[in-house]
């Protein structure tokens, strides 16, 4: 995902909020409104200057034949044989965006997100991935690594076009919202936080899997997102926010919000149970 890619996650995610205010006036679940309708475009929580410098903290990638980058091309080889299991069918689900990714996480939360309507919570994260888009934009122009199929042979879980081959692979932005969402949903419901962080890692594991990242990329990622997410804490607005989501969410369950899909959530459990490399 380039600096395009990620504005483009950002505004897909802001339409989402937007969508889930209108689906709660028409008839959706029971739950208390939203303060304020969510904008087509959302700004993030922190000024440009309170955002941590990803040219201080995070690392280069590593180099083809150092150890981590020799360790980078070994998983990519490894996991192609990954082809057609259901691990492979895990990651290919995960690549979608949007509102896909919000109920991507109703297993680990124990509530069917797929259609539920919520606001509050979908505007919190989209508001926080928008202070991470500007690390990995930058950090992708900066590095320009290339995605692992450009480099090598193997099968891909997606379908890959001039523009995403010619993207930055350094670091994966999937797995920097991912993990965004991952920290947020446990800031937002803490009694569910193992289980949505696992799937926050698996969620990364599957770019992986799906051979458009390597596996430094990912962790990336991640880094990039809690350094991120250490400074959101500290942000007045985004504790309000938190607050107001996780009343949201308090309401979603009262209302009889039900149950996710147990065979989903069992092709989940069996991926975040165990690495695949």
């Amino acid at each position: 995902m380039n600096r395009r890619g990620i504005a483009v996650l950002c505004l897909c995610l802001g339409a989402f909020a937007g969508d889930a205010g209108a689906q709660s006036a028409s008839g959706g679940a029971a739950v208390p409104p939203a303060s304020s309708m969510a904008p087509a475009r959302l700004t993030g929580y922190l000024g440009r200057d309170a955002i941590p410098d990803y040219q201080v903290f995070l690392p280069p990638p590593p180099a083809d034949d150092a150890p981590l980058g020799q360790a980078d091309f070994a998983v990519y080889r490894a996991t192609r044989a990954l082809e057609g299991t259901p691990r492979w069918e895990l990651a290919a689900k995960d690549a979608e965006a949007g509102p896909a990714l919000l109920a991507d996480f109703g297993c680990a939360l124990g509530v069917d997100l797929t259609n539920a309507s919520t606001p509050r919570l979908s505007r919190l994260l989209a508001r926080s991935v928008a202070d991470v888009s500007p690390i990995i934009g930058g950090a992708k122009d900066l590095y320009k690594r290339k995605r692992p199929f450009v480099v090598e042979s193997g099968p891909t879980c997606v379908a890959t076009s001039e523009e995403f081959a010619a993207s930055g692979s350094y670091p994966s932005g999937h797995s920097a919202v991912g993990w965004m969402y991952a920290l947020v949903l446990a800031h937002v419901a803490p009694e569910h936080a193992t289980a949505i962080l696992a799937r926050g890692r698996a969620y990364g594991e599957s770019r992986v899997v799906c051979g458009v990242h390597y596996v430094s990329d990912v962790d990336a990622g991640r880094l990039a997102s809690s350094a991120v997410f250490a400074a959101l804490t500290a942000d007045p607005e985004f504790q309000a926010d938190v607050a107001s989501a996780r009343e949201e969410l308090d309401a979603l369950r009262r209302a009889g919000a039900g149950a996710p899909d147990r065979a989903r959530c069992a092709l989940e459990n069996a991926a975040s149970s165990e690495r695949p490399w």
